[in-house]
């Protein structure tokens, strides 16, 4: 089977991974333990893997709390797993890989996709779900209080509104974890990355999330949460970069 490549964000994001060495840090705990807020949920909604998640209505979209960790599309086909840097640095198709490529990672960080899956038409959500827009992105910030003039804005916004730390889970997520609370229920945690040449930086400090919308024929834009900011970064990132996903109810 094929194996993928990833990309650093083009904006934002290469201040912050320079500083980090690109190797595996500690997995969590194996006592550790993902909450779950069961306000507002129904039943979980499963993946082709039969694997399920957690759902919850934040603002007006049904979002899964839980990032995404299926193997398949959703007719069955699987995503390639590409786990040698040397291959996912030239991708021009859907994969996927755990962080440091260890499995020990996925059920706490679900996996690591690059945009090629995101946008495949066999669909990497359930049915009736779709990864998260930028649209569904700025309704969920607009949920949680950000100021309409910032909602459009690229960089760090939503400071004064602890937009971030409302999204931020309480666990696994560097000292200091400003503001969080995960008063909205999306139990956001700190997957990491994978760049572009296949290399994985950030676990512990930063959670990076896809959306499906592109900038421009090179560039998409991603959002990303910081153990030591309160807001939420929205920037824009090279397609063959693995990062989280979030599902949204069509």
């Amino acid at each position: 089977m094929g194996k993928p490549v990833i990309l650093l964000a083009a904006f934002g994001i290469a201040a912050l991974c320079s500083c980090r060495k690109d190797t595996a840090e500690p997995v969590p705990p194996s006592g550790a333990t993902i909450p779950t807020d069961t306000t507002n949920q129904p039943a979980t909604v499963s993946d082709w893997d039969g694997q399920p998640y957690p759902t919850k209505v934040i603002g007006n979209k049904r979002w899964m709390t839980k990032n995404l960790s299926t193997s398949h599309y959703n007719n069955g086909d699987p995503i390639a797993y590409i786990p040698e840097s040397s291959q996912w640095a030239g991708l021009a198709f859907g994969a996927w890989s755990n962080y440091a490529s260890d499995f020990a990672y996925d059920s706490y960080y679900g996996k690591l996709y690059n945009w090629y899956a995101v946008t495949d038409s066999r669909n990497v959500c359930p049915s009736g779900w779709h990864v998260a827009t930028l649209s569904d992105w700025q309704d969920l910030e607009l949920a949680l209080g950000m100021p309409d003039a910032e909602v459009n804005s690229l960089g760090l916004h939503g400071s004064a509104e602890n937009v971030g730390g409302q999204l931020k889970a309480l666990s696994l997520w560097e000292d200091p974890n400003l503001g969080a609370n995960d008063s909205s229920g999306f139990a956001a945690y700190p997957g990491g990355m994978r760049s572009t040449t296949g290399g994985y930086v950030n676990v512990g400090e930063l959670g990076n999330w896809w959306t499906s919308t592109s900038f421009d024929s090179l560039n998409v834009y991603r959002h990303y949460l910081a153990h030591d900011k309160t807001g939420i970064y929205r920037t824009l990132t090279l397609r063959r970069t693995g990062c989280s996903i979030r599902c949204v109810e069509d």
